[in-house]
């Protein structure tokens, strides 16, 4: 029986992080990871966003993520990223196979996996025109000291998003409370379900998926493809500034179930809040603390 060509695909043997380790023995550096926390305030939620975000399907996954989130380990998720393997989207372990899957997902974000499939385009021609029909305004052009206009990604940098949009005015109109929701709930998922490599910009076509919030969408199966693609990326980066985006969260808590690899200690568990509206939401149920100083090297941390 032929071999199947993906699972000897010389591009991943030859650029992988595992092969320049052990075969070339090159001394590689941790990710960075470019997960950013919600749970400062920095946007503040209104309660008047409450019943959009619910038929978004994304209520319970907002209230985790903003209320706290543990302190993540590079080392750790690094030690994971030199084991995954693109071709068959699995972590290759002394013990096996194993990867993330839907229900992760599901049991561990509280994420919708049934619903319509994500499904847009990414072309950015006309982005600015279509933002200001979304939420009324774009961010300037990016200009040097020359006068020139620099190219830059399509989307608004997360500053920007918090200078115009932080607080909904108490006197706002219905389509006024809508526009905040929107950009409220994009800036949540472009930090935290969606990071890309950039670090500091949301990106443009995230936002389109927002225009109805009636659009049952399969949150879950969206973020899961964009950190197996992440995944894809990083583990081919070998200098020294290379990063990881995705959801992070995800990757940590998944591997902490599994792995005695730099997880955190429970210091309290809570699994519900309440809302004010006399009902209960599943919000993020632990708080953690860092047991010990997380190891720099990533073959030390999979060794613990």
């Amino acid at each position: 029986m032929a071999l199947n060509p993906l699972l000897n695909n010389a591009h991943y043997d030859v650029q992988h992080r595992a092969y320049k380790m052990s075969e070339k023995r090159q001394e590689l550096q941790p990710l960075r990871l470019r997960y950013h926390e919600v749970s400062s305030g920095k946007m503040r939620y209104d309660a008047r966003y409450t019943p959009y975000i619910q038929q978004l399907g994304l209520l319970p996954f907002i209230h985790m993520v903003t209320r706290s989130t543990p302190a993540f380990n590079p080392a750790a998720i690094t030690a994971l990223v030199d084991r995954w393997r693109p071709e068959t989207h699995t972590f290759h372990l002394r013990t096996g196979e194993t990867t993330i899957t839907l229900q992760d997902m599901s049991m561990i974000l509280a994420l919708p996996i049934e619903g319509n499939p994500v499904c847009m385009s990414s072309d950015s021609d006309g982005w600015r025109e279509q933002m200001v029909d979304l939420i009324g305004k774009d961010p300037p052009e990016a200009i040097n000291k020359k006068g020139e206009k620099l190219r830059v990604a399509a989307g608004a940098t997360f500053t920007w998003i918090i200078q115009n949009f932080k607080i909904c005015p108490e006197d706002a109109d219905e389509e006024t409370i809508k526009t905040y929701t929107r950009v409220y709930v994009w800036y949540i998922i472009t930090r935290t379900l969606f990071p890309d490599s950039s670090g500091d910009r949301a990106q443009w076509h995230w936002l389109k998926l927002l225009f109805f919030f009636d659009s049952t969408f399969s949150w879950g199966s969206a973020a899961l493809a964009w950190l197996y693609r992440q995944l894809d990326d990083a583990c081919l980066r070998s200098s020294a500034d290379s990063g990881i985006g995705g959801c992070l969260l995800l990757l940590s808590v998944w591997s902490w179930e599994r792995f005695s690899i730099g997880r955190p200690r429970l210091l309290s568990f809570n699994p519900y809040i309440d809302n004010g509206n006399n009902y209960l939401l599943p919000t993020w149920a632990y708080k953690w603390d860092v047991v010990s100083e997380p190891p720099t090297d990533p073959l030390e941390a999979y060794k613990r």
